[in-house]
């Protein structure tokens, strides 16, 4: 039974497909000589040869091409109503639709030029791989700065996933917002004795929110360059400590733990950003590549705790928190989908400065 409903439903499929493809092949005949019949002037017989197939038979790009050569029958008739409602069609069909300044007639460019057909906004997403490179601002080890001879680094590579929202201002000038959870790391080792050494691995993990502004300075077709600035508000969501002690000649076991240390941190961080990137559009959508380099304004460590012996870190790890500011060299990959609205805009331009 079950494998008598299999053939019937292929067949039904076949069917249909076959139903498809010469309903297609006949609309096709249709647009051909709906295309001879404009270049003889003879418009008046087009929109009925064409409406049905609009409507259902046509696949995206003849549809387009109907409907572009609709609007012109439109034009021609003087109906502006109908052509701007069929623009506005052909724009729903293909939003990324551009007129052609060698072939177009006139009033068509006018038509056209007369609606925003950028888009406005896009939405998406980001991945991004980070080097943290923490600044010291003044020490405050067990041992004197000299001895102690601080050295921070990054320690391993974080990382970021947030979401975009890019609110385009024009061709030229974007807005974004990047709301992401992000991962620093940085290592800190010093002598805080004349036997031992410290290191201390710090993460911490943010919700990042970011607002960024970007200027495309150079555009190439489909490729283009920007650079951008941006502020950002980080809200501390976990931090933790992870200290190593080891011994110069090798006498004590080496003392290794996790402590988790949001307490005696900052709960929030305020940084700067300057970047460059590369964009890539594709259909409806663009792909970015970022370099962005982020400078803290905040001490990260919470000054009022410092002295508090948290969890042993004193007792155990000989280590006192000193005062850092963090920077980071990031690097990001972004994919977003761009969203249009077509409407008309303001009637104060001539046509010549419209078509300009």
């Amino acid at each position: 039974m079950n494998k008598n409903k299999l053939t019937y439903f292929i067949l039904l499929l076949f069917l249909l497909l076959m139903f498809n493809s010469n309903a297609q092949s006949d609309c096709i005949v249709k647009l051909n000589e709906a295309e001879k019949l404009f270049e003889e002037g003879k418009i008046e017989k087009i929109p009925n040869l064409l409406q049905e197939c609009i409507e259902n038979g046509f696949n995206k790009e003849n549809k387009i091409a109907a409907l572009r050569l609709l609007t012109n029958v439109y034009l021609f008739e003087d109906n502006q109503i109908k052509a701007e409602k069929t623009l506005l069609k052909l724009l729903k069909t293909d939003p990324e639709f551009a007129v052609n300044k060698a072939i177009d007639p006139l009033e068509f460019i006018t038509l056209y030029n007369s609606y925003h057909t950028s888009p406005v906004f896009s939405l998406g997403g980001s991945l991004s791989l980070n080097n943290s490179l923490p600044i010291l601002l003044e020490t405050y080890s067990v041992n004197s700065f000299e001895d102690a001879d601080p050295k921070y680094s990054g320690s391993g590579v974080g990382f970021s996933v947030g979401l975009i929202a890019t609110y385009h201002i024009n061709n030229f000038i974007d807005v974004s917002l990047e709301p992401s959870f992000i991962n620093y790391k940085y290592s800190l080792t010093e002598n805080v004795t004349q036997v031992n050494t410290t290191t201390a691995i710090e993460n911490y993990n943010y919700l990042e929110l970011p607002i960024y502004g970007s200027y495309v300075f150079y555009k190439l077709s489909k490729y283009s360059l920007f650079g951008e600035f941006g502020m950002i508000y980080n809200k501390l969501i976990s931090s933790d400590f992870v200290g190593i002690k080891a011994y110069n000649n090798n006498e004590y076991t080496e003392k290794k733990g996790t402590i988790d240390t949001k307490a005696i941190r900052q709960n929030f961080n305020i940084m700067t950003s300057l970047g460059v990137g590369a964009r890539v559009k594709l259909n409806r959508s663009n792909l970015q590549f970022k370099l962005r380099y982020k400078y803290g304004f905040m001490n990260l460590i919470n000054t009022e705790s410092r002295y508090i012996d948290h969890e042993g870190m004193t007792t155990e790890y000989f280590y006192i928190d000193n005062d850092v500011v963090l920077t980071n060299l990031s690097f990001s990959v972004c994919y977003s989908r761009e969203f249009y609205i077509h409407k008309k805009k303001p009637s104060n331009k001539t046509n010549y400065e419209i078509i300009k």
